[in-house]
């Protein structure tokens, strides 16, 4: 979306822009700003900064009612971000390392795909609506939301277990594309999911029980097609499913993957 203020300046913050900002949405993107002073510090509605060259978010608003987008710039903090963003927040496609400095409360998806990092500390704990945190460098989904009101997205990262997932999430897990080879305790980080556990491209290959004890989940998939034949067939049966399921999975010789 073209910058609703743009103006060639020497100089590189939001103030060398000359805005008379009243109320709405604010879109300085594609500005090459090194800095976001001179912003208002309340926007009404979207505040749109991507397309920069900000290595961090000071001067940033304070509050704002709709989403905030700081896609590709080349920031290396979530310092001066806002603490409230009533919308969606998307920081993708940076340099981050950290989450520390994210807003504490979003209304609706959190996205911080594309980046560099190594650890969800610092994210909201709770988002409104889906959480992607995928293509980055994570060992660990400590410090991720407890509740996510959409999909939760951790796809091509480098995880070992799914401990610190959401407790809630109101739509698909996405865990594709990682390191997991068990799924041991899944029950016991996850409460309950409202769609698909979607967990192909992982070395999976013990500890699936669990998750015919996760509430709400509609279709599992997994690399191994008969596993997941079998799950599917009895999911929503709570206990006595996973005890129908591991009678049939030690029946196939597949006894490692007939454990909670």
């Amino acid at each position: 979306m073209k910058s609703n203020y743009t103006k060639d300046v020497p100089g590189k913050s939001v103030a060398d822009l000359g805005v008379d900002y009243k109320s709405g949405s604010f879109n300085c993107s594609d500005n090459k700003l090194t800095s976001l002073a001179g912003a208002p510090s309340h926007v009404g509605g979207d505040f749109d900064c991507t397309h920069n060259e900000l290595t961090s978010l000071t001067g940033a608003p304070s509050r704002v009612d709709g989403g905030f987008y700081c896609r590709v710039c080349t920031l290396k903090s979530l310092k001066g971000a806002p603490s409230h963003v009533g919308g969606d927040f998307d920081c993708s496609s940076n340099r981050l390392t950290s989450l520390a400095g994210a807003p504490s409360r979003v209304g609706r998806g959190f996205y911080c795909t594309h980046n560099e990092l190594t650890s969800l500390a610092g994210a909201p704990s709770r988002v409104g609506g889906g959480f992607y945190c995928s293509d980055n460098k994570l060992t660990s989904l400590e410090g991720a939301p407890s509740h996510v009101g959409g999909d939760f997205s951790c796809r091509v990262c480098t995880l070992k277990s799914l401990k610190g997932a959401p407790s809630h999430v109101d739509g698909y897990f996405y865990c594709a594309h990682n390191k997991l080879t068990s799924l041991k305790d899944v029950h016991k980080h996850i409460t309950e999911i409202k769609g698909e556990f979607y967990a192909i491209e992982n070395p999976i290959s013990s500890h699936v029980l669990g998750l015919l004890l996760i509430k709400g989940v509609t279709e599992v998939r997994l690399d191994n097609e008969q596993v997941e034949e079998i799950l599917n067939r009895h999911l929503g049966k709570g206990r006595a499913g996973m005890l129908m399921a591991q009678e049939e999975l030690i029946e196939a010789g597949l006894e490692e993957f007939a454990q909670l």
